[in-house]
């Protein structure tokens, strides 16, 4: 069976790590299965160069590029895949839709966010045999635009244990983020963009720092309210308590020398961070927002608190930092749950058994 993964993405983040992961463990659990990765020219997943697979790099300008089409009907010509698995991602999901439809090969497509889509929405979809969500929050969402006619599945994301085989190391996590001693630490790794809550988060701080002054919050990531955030940050009077870190590829470092992981995003396809943080037995406060209460459930494996209210957000922290064993408890139980229901090769196993059954 040859497959053929199109994922327009530039950064190895989100959906394109989950193609990694993918293309490894299909690799490892097959024989039979002839991959190749379609990706654009300059991206990070075509510097991989993976050995499980042939990867092809097109020129490609981004989603209002309508020529990636002559060059996909090319590729697909000459590969003539028994499948065509298109990872949505800076259009490669209306692009995929409309090379199935003109080259009539099976097509599935995942979607991982939880956003809502235009009417439209369901012409593209109807080109597919399969929509395949990442969780069930993403497939409310789909199954509003999505025709009954064509089949619809969660297949989980995953998080390769592997890649998190760091130990604590304070010493270094200090002197890199000038953490004074005896300080907790809470951290957030998300675009700074309004629907992750990084403004709940400013918030909540600014009473959590009444109760417990030794704690300071990391923000990670980039985006468009990054001098928003700081003003807000600058105004609450808490520039020695709430810091913007910008973008790190140091996640897997990162975690294990947190105390907590605060996520209360608004909408959420799934949350891989949350995965992410399972993996380093890490404790995680996060909002019952899209795929998020299937990875964290309600003081069994972390806190859900509602999506926009900071008081019970700082309520939630404050209880995390005073029971260290509540928070080692959850960590691992946790670890346990994402080990049963979001490894590599459940995912794998999952897609596996959708391309047999929608091939040819």
């Amino acid at each position: 069976m040859r497959v053929m993964h199109l994922e327009l993405g530039r950064h190895l983040y989100g959906g394109a790590k989950q193609v990694e992961y993918l293309i490894k463990a299909i690799a490892a659990q097959s024989n039979t299965v002839e991959q190749h990765l379609v990706c654009a020219e300059g991206s990070d997943i075509a510097a991989l160069g993976l050995s499980e697979c042939e990867t092809h790099a097109l020129p490609y300008a981004g989603e209002p590029d309508i020529s990636i089409l002559w060059r996909l009907a090319g590729l697909v010509r000459a590969l003539q895949p028994d499948v065509i698995h298109v990872h949505s991602r800076r259009g490669a999901d209306l692009w995929g839709a409309m090379i199935a439809r003109y080259t009539g090969t099976a097509a599935i497509c995942t979607r991982r966010v939880d956003n809502p889509e235009s009417a439209v929405s369901r012409l593209k979809y109807a080109q597919y045999r399969s929509v395949i969500s990442i969780s069930e929050g993403v497939q409310k969402v789909v199954s509003q635009r999505c025709p009954a006619s064509v089949h619809q599945q969660v297949i989980h994301s995953s998080v390769d244990l592997s890649e998190f085989h760091y130990a604590s190391d304070p010493d270094w996590f200090r002197r890199q983020f000038a953490i004074p001693e005896g300080y907790r630490v809470l951290a957030n790794f998300a675009q700074l963009i309004d629907r992750k809550g990084q403004c709940d988060i400013i918030a909540a701080m600014k009473r959590v720092v009444e109760k417990q002054p030794a704690t300071i919050c990391l923000l990670f990531g980039k985006g468009s309210l990054a001098d928003v955030y700081q003003r807000q940050i600058d105004q609450a009077g808490l520039s020695d308590n709430v810091r913007l870190c910008g973008f790190t590829e140091q996640v897997a470092r990162i975690l294990p020398n947190i105390d907590l992981l605060v996520h209360p995003a608004h909408a959420e396809g799934l949350g891989v961070i949350l995965l992410q943080a399972g993996a380093c037995k890490v404790p995680v406060i996060a909002s019952p927002s899209g795929g998020i209460p299937e990875i964290i459930k309600h003081e069994q494996t972390g806190w859900l608190t509602p999506a926009g209210d900071s008081e019970k957000l700082a309520a939630a922290i404050v209880t995390a930092l005073n029971n260290d064993a509540l928070r080692q408890a959850y960590g691992e139980a946790l670890l346990q749950h994402v080990s049963t229901y979001f490894s590599t090769d459940a995912m794998a196993n999952g897609y596996l058994r959708l391309y047999q059954q929608i091939k040819g």
